[in-house]
């Protein structure tokens, strides 16, 4: 065996794999080898794609393993300290730019504190504003060149952010007042008073209502034309007139100085009638009465208003309009009747004159006179007057005046004995039993004598006041062939005087 010193020397990094130890075991005496390269450390990278700790070039020396250092790239950012035998790696916060980071999938960032200062500005596309500064009253928008900008300040009362069309973007302003419209600005208000000094369209109120606060509605403005009363009352009123609210008794009323106060319909758009009537009543009511008045006197000795209807007048050769006084009709019921009326004295309403559905006309009470023009009775298949006649008066068989009473009942009956004068009643009397109101009115009536004997005749003499002119005897019925007394005769009384008549023997 050979010395060792005698041997070659055998480096570590020459070693081979057929290069062996002796190894001798003390307890069995026997000898074993040890592969050389077994000795040296295995030196591998267990990570995937990842940075090793040490230098490759190191491993020639078989059992030398150099590590390599550990060193910040951005000191800034990271330290590196060594601290009981322990490496440190410090990261310092202030130090991370966020604008290189991704937030994208790891949600590192779920808060961040402004409490701090904050320098520098924060791009748009970075969520931020891209302003270092925005003064008091300013606000933001989005510039014409795509960038947020800020506005002028609002340092004026009313100011709002308005669209402008022509530059893209909204512009500081204030509201303009147009017609019929007042703008008061306020510290933090806007006050709109509309005055609707004229419109330009329609005005719509849907379904609301117009408070007019008791003033006009007019033409020009002025204190004219339609007034609501604080009591619902409506006043039309004409330019130059006075309101007189206090005479506003119903629920439309016109006032002012126009003779014509209403006039009804158009001529661009012109009916053949017009009507004026009141709202149907529902089922079972009977309909409401229209009524018409004259003006009521307003005291003293002043005489009240005329009620006239009048028809329309004709041109040229044209018919004039009537006046036509027409009654309601009734599907089965009476219809009605035309009635004239009046208030007779003590102020009793009463009915003159009725035109009835047979158009029979009857003078209810009064007189009827006829002073300009004669009556002429046409009838051709019928009598031309019926008159009334009651039962006939009898004068006694004696001298008893003919009274004023008797005469009145148109027929007077005697049957004398012998030869009567009889005086009539004095003229005053007629002049009021038998209504004759005026000079001229008369009254005719028969005196009838009953006496058969030819001699008991009847001759009237005259009353007060009364003028006879003509025969005044009428002889008793005498049936002889030469005699043709009928016994009868017809007298006429004339007023001629406020206590004087004159009596005509006229048949």
């Amino acid at each position: 065996m050979a010395e060792i010193t005698s041997l070659s020397t055998l480096s570590k990094t020459s070693v081979a794999s057929t290069d062996f130890l002796l190894v001798a075991n003390s307890s069995t005496k026997a000898a074993k080898k040890l592969q050389l390269q077994t000795l040296f450390p295995a030196v591998s990278t267990a990570g995937t794609s990842s940075e090793t700790i040490y230098t490759s070039a190191t491993l020639t020396n078989k059992n030398q393993i150099v590590f390599k250092g550990i060193k910040s790239g951005d000191t800034g950012l990271l330290t590196v300290a060594t601290s009981s035998n322990n490496i440190e790696l410090t990261v310092l916060e202030a130090g991370i730019d966020l604008s290189l980071c991704n937030n994208t999938t790891s949600g590192f960032l779920t808060g961040v504190d402004f409490s701090g200062t904050v320098t520098g500005e924060c791009a748009v596309t970075n969520g931020g504003t891209g302003l270092s500064t925005i003064s008091k009253g300013q606000l933001l928008y989005a510039s014409a060149d795509n960038v947020i900008a800020a506005t002028t300040a609002m340092s004026t009362n009313g100011q709002l952010l308005i669209g402008n069309a022509t530059n893209g973007y909204p512009s500081v302003a204030t509201l303009t007042a147009g017609a019929n419209m007042t703008i008061v600005n306020g510290a933090g208000t806007i006050e709109l008073r509309a005055s609707l000094a004229s419109l330009a369209a329609n005005l719509d109120t849907g379904s609301f209502n117009i408070d007019l606060n008791t003033n006009y509605i007019s033409d020009d403005g002025s204190d004219r034309g339609l007034y609501v009363h604080t009591n619902g009352k409506v006043i039309l009123n004409d330019s130059g007139s006075t309101l007189t609210t206090g005479d506003a008794t119903g629920q439309l009323n016109i006032q002012g100085t126009t003779t014509t106060a209403i006039t009804i319909g158009n001529s661009g758009a012109y009916q053949g009638a017009y009507d004026i009537k009141t709202t149907t009543s529902g089922s079972g009511t009977a309909g409401a009465k229209l009524q018409i008045y004259g003006g009521t006197a307003g005291g003293g000795n002043s005489a009240g208003g005329t009620l006239a209807l009048f028809g329309g007048d004709a041109t040229g050769s044209g018919n004039a309009g009537h006046v036509d006084l027409l009654a309601g009709d009734s599907p089965s019921g009476t219809p009605g009747s035309v009635l004239l009326r009046t208030h007779t004295a003590g102020g009793v309403e009463t009915t003159a004159m009725t035109v009835d559905s047979n158009q029979d006309v009857s003078v209810e009470v009064g007189n009827l006179f006829v002073k300009a023009k004669p009556i002429y009775a046409r009838a051709s298949s019928t009598a031309a007057f019926i008159q009334y006649q009651g039962s006939e008066a009898e004068t006694d068989d004696g001298t008893t005046a003919l009274s004023a009473a008797n005469i009145l009942t148109g027929i007077i009956k005697c049957t004398p004995t012998a030869e009567r004068s009889k005086a009539t009643d004095t003229a005053s009397n007629l002049i009021s039993g038998l209504s004759l109101t005026a000079d001229n009115d008369s009254f005719d009536f028969s005196l009838i004598s009953l006496a058969t004997d030819g001699t008991s005749d009847i001759t009237l003499t005259g009353g007060t006041g009364v003028t006879l002119l003509g025969n005044m005897k009428v002889k008793s019925q005498d049936n002889v062939d030469d005699a043709g007394y009928a016994g009868v005769g017809r007298f006429r009384i004339r007023r001629t005087g406020a206590s004087a008549v004159t009596m005509y023997r006229i048949a």
